[in-house]
């Protein structure tokens, strides 16, 4: 059978959402739009194999929820909110959204986290850290500026998520995250499937401090418990103009959901 695809969203709307929807929409996916409090509600692998969320859905692990662009937020006041619509406010936080998240992967769904939600592998435990942290500070702006800037990443083709691609992938990148994998992270099922490997990767638009990329990790592939969590740090959906990285959100659907049992 297909894949039953989730589809993260916020009332109001959520930009970087509503271009995914476009590009599953265009390319014939069938997927359901959800939202936190159904996320909350938990037991999402009875209805869903691959929930995909976005850039903004999952808050920094030191905030308590989501946001635009993934910081503050909470919860919008439902006065003057139609009655049919008070089941879509609400954001995702480390207390109530990620731990059913989690937990979906764990009983066998697959998560694709796009920009700065690919911070979700902070809350699943992954051998991981801020490449771009020294000392525990992060850079300010004045070190280290990428603002919405197309990149080179190198492609390590060990997973059938890179399938159709290139050995080099030009990305969207926009003050996005960058990790380090520990030491023996692939032992326990933790890969990188996509990295910057020059300290010069810009390829269109301008970035302050672009060798502080060299050796950060943008693509993860992860087991957790029975299903598998995508990590996707550069916005490989960006107003569904990012053609060539569409690979990795297709991918990442069949793959992630894929049967291991043979079929006779």
């Amino acid at each position: 059978r297909l894949p039953r695809v989730a589809l993260w969203d916020r009332y109001g709307g959520s930009m970087t959402s509503g271009w995914t929807r476009k590009i599953l929409e265009d390319f014939e996916f069938d997927f359901e739009v959800v939202y936190a409090e159904e996320i909350a509600g938990g037991d999402l692998r009875s209805r869903f194999d691959v929930l995909i969320l976005e850039d903004g859905a999952v808050p920094a692990p030191d905030q308590r929820g989501g946001g635009r662009g993934g910081g503050g937020g909470g919860a919008a006041d439902a006065t003057g909110v139609p009655a049919e619509y008070r089941d879509r406010i609400g954001s995702i936080t480390a207390e109530r959204g990620v731990p059913e998240i989690l937990d979906f992967a764990r009983a066998g769904g697959t998560v694709i986290a796009i920009g700065s939600s690919a911070r979700l592998g902070y809350y699943a435990g992954l051998p991981m850290s801020d490449h771009l942290a020294e000392n525990g500070r992060s850079p300010s702006r004045s070190e280290y500026y990428t603002p919405g800037s197309v990149h080179s990443l190198k492609v390590e083709h060990e997973s059938p998520l890179t399938h159709g691609l290139d050995d080099r992938l030009d990305v969207l990148f926009s003050n996005s995250p960058l990790f380090d994998l520990e030491p023996g992270a692939e032992a326990v099922g933790v890969r990188r499937l996509g990295w910057f490997d020059t300290d010069q990767p810009l390829r269109s638009g301008w970035a302050w401090g672009q060798e502080r990329m060299q050796g950060g990790t943008a693509l993860v592939e992860a087991e957790l418990g029975d299903g598998k969590l995508f990590l996707f740090t550069p916005r490989i959906t960006f107003r569904s103009q990012s053609h060539a990285a569409f690979p990795l959100l297709f991918n990442g659907i069949f793959y992630g959901s894929a049967d291991d049992e043979p079929i006779f």
